[in-house]
């Protein structure tokens, strides 16, 4: 069996073990935290979480990806490494400690009555998982996938061990919980990482470095910006066009896409493999890994179908409530578009690699808009299924595009290298 074939698969199989057992921890933890605290308490925590997780989104500004792919296009170079690895812990360490710094002002001067010391935690839980985040980078670019996925669980589970022993859980108590899985597993992997030699930190600054990680950041930021607004604006049109109710029950059906979408992990596996491909010049290899990812995608169509029109209303009545099943078509739709989604995610990657990230930026306005008149008319007629709808051609509009310049990319890059 081709190598790269191998560390795909095996890359793959590690990936969707972490995120299983992720999957489950964290719903430990939060059926821990829903039993003992109050309601009001649990509702508070997690709207602060939540608001936090897009305020802190924008502190990766695309650099994570960026980053994954230099660490792997100097994976043979450890002195290269550190430097790269360094910058991307610098940066974003900088990023989220400025992001904190406004939020506590914000929160102090519109929330002046929420807990300091709940309010100082959550933040630095949030630092903390940023500098993590540049560790994952490293690990994702070394295709240590099984450092990667147990740093994930590791956290999970040092905040899951001390919530099932404390009985009496309010704000304060749960964020320390959190600070210090986050800060434990921050330190570990740092020092575990110094060991291997797997990234040593480099006290210096490296203009060039910076330079090349904001600039390509900054077009994958753009590109992750707009695919990011094609899978939430539904939501907000459906209210717009069509009500609170309607857009209610779109998030009944757009959930379990999500529950399906965190096993999809094929995309940010591939990406190092892709780079070490791209820079061996073995475009024929990519040519086929992109031939291989269409037809499987086109295959699993059908039976993605079918299981998702019969069961749908099941998962829903399990899941949330027996009147919720008119959601049922629209999550067959929202589970087809995710084919074609993942599809699309895993030829970006590809396009990562090959530096194609300006032309990939293009392709997410493109389906953006298409995306947003779409939307736009469906919704007016279809409701609910007009939304998913308009997400399932919209997702499918992205594969095709991206797997049509690819092709064009690679084959252009094959007789470059053949005449060369």
């Amino acid at each position: 069996m081709n190598s790269y074939v191998k560390t795909f698969l095996r890359g793959s199989a590690i990936s969707m073990s972490g995120a299983v057992a992720l999957g489950i921890m964290n719903y430990f933890v939060r059926r821990i935290m829903c039993n003992s605290m109050s309601l009001s308490d649990y509702g508070v925590f997690y709207s602060i979480f939540a608001l936090l997780l897009m305020v802190f989104g924008f502190t990766d500004l695309g650099m994570t990806q960026s980053g994954t792919v230099m660490i792997a296009s100097t994976a043979e170079e450890p002195q290269k490494r550190d430097v790269i690895f360094s910058q991307l812990f610098f940066i974003k360490g900088g990023l989220a400690l400025i992001c904190a710094v406004g939020v506590l002002i914000f929160f102090r001067i519109s929330q002046p009555d929420l807990d300091l010391c709940f309010t100082l935690s959550i933040l630095i839980y949030f630092i903390c998982q940023t500098v993590n985040g540049t560790l994952h980078a490293l690990w994702g670019g070394l295709k240590q996938y099984t450092l990667q996925q147990a740093a994930y669980c590791l956290v999970a589970l040092l905040t899951l061990i001390p919530l099932f022993f404390i009985s009496k859980i309010n704000l304060r108590v749960a964020s320390y919980c959190f600070l210090f899985a986050s800060a434990a597993t921050m330190i570990f992997s740092l020092l575990y990482s110094k060991h291997r030699r797997l990234g040593i930190l480099q006290f210096h600054l490296d203009k060039d470095v910076c330079q090349k990680l904001m600039m390509t950041g900054g077009i994958i930021a753009i590109t992750t910006t707009l695919l990011s607004v094609m899978y939430n604006i539904s939501t907000i049109m459906l209210h717009a066009l069509r009500g609170a109710e309607s857009a209610g029950l779109y998030n009944v059906a757009l959930p379990i896409m999500q529950i399906v979408q965190a096993a999809m992990v094929f995309p940010a596996v591939f990406l190092p493999i892709a780079v070490e491909m791209g820079k061996k010049e073995e475009y024929q290899k990519l040519k086929s890994f992109v031939r291989s990812a269409a037809f499987l995608a086109f295959i699993a169509l059908l039976p993605t179908g079918i299981f998702f029109h019969y069961c749908s209303p099941w998962l829903i009545r399990i899941l949330f409530k027996p009147e919720y099943t008119d959601a049922a078509m629209a999550t067959t739709l929202l589970c087809l578009g995710l084919v074609f989604f993942t599809l699309g995610s895993f030829l970006f990657e590809i396009m990562l690699s090959l530096q194609k990230v300006v032309i990939m930026a293009v392709i997410a306005g493109l389906t953006t808009a298409c995306n947003l008149i779409l939307n736009y008319f469906l919704i007016k007629r279809f409701g609910v299924n007009g939304a998913a709808g308009a997400t399932c051609a919209s997702f499918f509009v992205f594969a095709f595009l991206t797997y049509i310049v690819l092709e064009y990319n690679l084959k252009k890059l094959k007789s470059f290298k053949e005449t060369a």
